[in-house]
């Protein structure tokens, strides 16, 4: 798994979004975990990463990383409609994220 890195900016342009989402090598992410949603609201953590090498070309995806795509969307689908949040180890999670760690039996 590569690692992420916070970007510095103080702001994200639309230019760099569009260099980053075409490019081959970066990937450009924001994720709610670790925060509470009003620091999330106000400054949500932005990560620019190594993209994988199949970025752009999903045909020379693994069969290995394909599979494991497929089991996370069954259980995304039928953690549907799970709404609302939960504190979960002492941080506050989206309650389908932790149903779906329940169902792939990470936790």
């Amino acid at each position: 798994m590569g690692k992420a890195y916070r970007l510095v900016m103080r702001e994200v342009t639309l230019e760099d979004v569009v260099r980053i989402r075409a490019s081959d090598g970066m990937r450009l992410t924001t994720s709610p975990f670790g925060v509470t949603p009003e620091q999330y609201e106000k400054n949500p953590p932005i990560y620019v990463g190594a993209s994988v090498a199949w970025k752009h070309h999903p045909d020379r995806m693994p069969p290995a990383v394909r599979a494991g795509l497929e089991k996370a969307i069954k259980i995304s689908k039928s953690c549907a409609g799970i709404l609302g949040t939960v504190i979960w180890n002492g941080k506050l999670y989206p309650k389908k994220c932790i149903e779906q760690k329940k169902q792939a039996r990470k936790i």
